[in-house]
């Protein structure tokens, strides 16, 4: 975990199940980069911690209480947990706020009211990672992803038959993909989900990728030997999908004539939808545009 709430010195979170549980806090310099990295404090906890502001993270200790400790390891609150089967506390998308990972679900917690936030079912969270504008937040699951609001509420929720590997949301200047187009990487694939539900593949891989950040059609990641990877994509039919979705109809007809989108699919795609006056752009056999025109009316 990395502490975004910081920006004058970087401070990561580094959690290991093994021998029970720990963590280790690690604190370098953002400005020097010659400067040197403390060594870590650490500790016991159970399941991933978190931090909750500039100068404050949390831990689950093994007794399943929230510990709050600054960045000199010192305790300064406890709190229990409204639920107690809590087993790992992840980024809540804003300070003060954590997400408990507790069996199948998943609970927005406040912790200095003690309130329960928002609450949802996930089954086997592995993490969770934020749109950039905070506004979203993808829970990735073992065989699944599931996007909801900042308050927890379901936009969506899609499953995989492989392993999720990793994921991240993209943050493209421009062409109103970025914090609503969410990449993830299974194995051997990379692929694509809306907030509305939809999906698709981008690409093969021909090894396991990490992904870091997607910009426009480029996906930056780490292999599994923790190299920096940067990969070409093509997510054209996303951007689609997204801008019919969001009814910016300039934007997809601008697509239907310069973009490379065809195939039944994306014909079935747009049937399915109700745009049968787009998909006739995309055929040319007479019968089919015979039966699109009737759907026109």
């Amino acid at each position: 975990s990395y502490n975004h709430h910081n920006p004058s010195e970087g401070n990561i979170l580094v959690t290991s199940d093994v021998d029970g549980g720990s963590y280790e806090l690690v604190t370098f310099s953002l400005t020097n980069a010659s400067g040197t990295v403390t060594d870590g404090k650490r500790g016991n906890c159970m399941g991933p911690g978190v931090f909750l502001g500039r100068n404050r993270f949390a831990i689950l200790d093994r007794q399943r209480q929230i510990v709050i400790k600054n960045l000199q390891n010192e305790t300064t609150k406890r709190v229990a947990p409204p639920i107690p089967t809590v087993d790992g506390l992840l980024d809540g998308g804003a300070s003060g706020r954590i997400i408990l990972r507790a069996e199948d679900r998943a609970v927005l917690f406040e912790v200095q009211s003690r309130r329960v936030l928002g609450e949802l079912s996930a089954p086997k969270i592995k993490s969770v990672v934020w749109s950039p504008d905070g506004s979203k937040v993808a829970i990735l699951c073992k065989y699944g992803v599931v996007i909801a609001d900042r308050q927890l509420e379901q936009l969506c929720s899609i499953s995989d038959n492989v392993r999720i590997k990793s994921g991240c949301w993209d943050v493209s200047p421009t062409g109103g993909t970025a914090s609503e187009l969410f990449i993830y990487t299974t194995l051997h694939h990379v692929k694509y989900c809306l907030p509305s539900g939809d999906t698709g593949t981008i690409r093969t891989l021909d090894q396991p990728l990490y992904a870091m950040r997607a910009v426009k059609d480029q996906l930056f990641g780490l292999d599994r030997e923790a190299r920096t990877r940067v990969i070409q994509m093509d997510a054209t039919e996303a951007r689609f999908k997204l801008a019919l979705a969001k009814k910016r109809y300039g934007k997809v007809m601008h697509m239907v004539k310069h973009s490379r989108l065809c195939g039944r699919a994306i014909v079935a795609y747009l049937q399915s939808k109700g745009f049968p006056e787009v998909a006739l752009h995309f055929v040319r056999e007479p019968k089919t545009r015979f039966r699109l025109a009737l759907a026109c009316g």
